[in-house]
């Protein structure tokens, strides 16, 4: 079974939810015969990667590191390729390469879309960008053979903006436990002493709104924040002119050292104001954390009554803050209750079974 994946910067590549989910997702259908290609970004090609699991094929394409038109232009040439390639399956993560789908569909490939979020409402983005990702969107819409929402409110969205039914599968998590002293030393870290987000370092994310709640918390625990952003500098900046010492930035972490320093976090919190049900946040949850989230529909819809959320109104967050860290016993009480949601609705096993289900689907 001839598969593309098409959105993600490629295989075993670190950098964020997509390129978790297409390496989650290639390991274990490979496992089910599977033949895999992956599309990626060429200078995220790593030649030492490249060599594991030689059977799961990788095409780099090329692109001008430009803000927004970088994953425009690799999603257009991918799809290009792909739709004159031996591959009958075409797993597009995004919008992006809505606007040409027509030529794979011509060729006879069948297309299926995860939507990932509602993309032109992210306020990053100029009124002409968000009008082409809205475009890309009903395209998209018009030729996928299924549309997959991973939130349900974006599959609500879909059904009454398209009139479409999409399948509703969304990421999942893996269970953390990592604990290693030398990694909390190298950050000047030590356990359950400070509050975490993880995020990429842009407006849409409210990094601004915590660390201004979190100046006028007066008590010891530092606010730690993981991540980075190749495109929104001066806002990054911004962030780190208004900090203060207690505010520690890591920049952009992963593997071994990203799940040693989100396990051993006091509470984690979410300021994510866009997208469907983000993987940071699952990640959190299946580490045992007391999640503390921004209070959009995609945020509540996955966390339900198993974690904390906040407004951004000036003194919301802070109530929150202070609340959680003179209460141990409901910070531990609400990590396990949010640990118990995602064994029961956010576990790969699940998501694999679900996608391996739409596309046999197909034939």
């Amino acid at each position: 079974m001839k598969l593309a994946i098409i959105g993600s910067r490629g295989f075993l590549t670190d950098y964020g939810g997509f390129e978790t989910f297409t390496r989650e997702l290639v390991l274990n259908l490979k496992e089910k015969g599977y033949d895999i290609t992956v599309y990626g970004l060429k200078r995220y090609k790593n030649p030492e990667n490249d060599k594991k699991f030689p059977e799961v094929k990788r095409v780099w394409i090329p692109s001008l590191k430009i803000k927004f038109l970088e994953k425009v232009v690799v999603s257009f040439l991918s799809t290009i390729h792909a739709s004159f390639s031996k591959n009958k399956i075409l797993l597009l993560l995004g919008v992006s390469p809505g606007l040409l789908l027509w030529l794979p569909r011509l060729m006879g490939k069948r297309i299926v879309i995860n939507v990932d979020g509602i993309e032109w409402q992210r306020p990053k983005w100029s009124k002409f960008i968000a009008f082409f990702l809205r475009l890309s969107e009903a395209f998209a819409s018009i030729f996928s053979d299924t549309i997959i929402a991973d939130s349900k409110n974006i599959a609500n969205y879909i059904i009454k903006k398209y009139k479409k039914i999409p399948v509703y599968i969304p990421y999942g998590a893996d269970f953390n436990s990592k604990c290693d002293d030398t990694v909390l030393r190298k950050y000047n870290l030590k356990p359950m002493d400070y509050f975490l987000q993880v995020c990429r370092l842009e407006p849409e994310n409210n990094s601004h709104v915590i660390i201004r709640e979190y100046l006028d918390y007066k008590r010891n625990k530092k606010l730690v924040i993981i991540g980075d952003t190749p495109h929104s500098i001066g806002y990054k900046e911004s962030l780190k002119k208004m900090a203060d010492e207690r505010v520690k930035f890591l920049g952009g972490l992963y593997g071994k050292e990203y799940k040693v320093i989100l396990r051993n976090a006091y509470c984690y919190i979410h300021g994510h104001e866009a997208g469907g049900t983000n993987p940071a946040l699952l990640e959190a949850m299946a580490s045992g954390k007391c999640v503390v989230v921004l209070d959009v529909p995609y945020n509540l819809e996955v966390i339900e009554d198993c974690g904390i959320s906040f407004s951004k109104k000036e003194g919301k967050l802070l109530h929150q803050i202070e609340r959680l860290d003179k209460d141990g016993k409901l910070v531990s009480f609400m990590g396990q209750k949010a640990l118990i949601r995602v064994k029961k609705f956010y576990t790969w096993g699940k998501v694999i079974f679900e996608y391996d289900q739409v596309i046999k689907g197909l034939f």
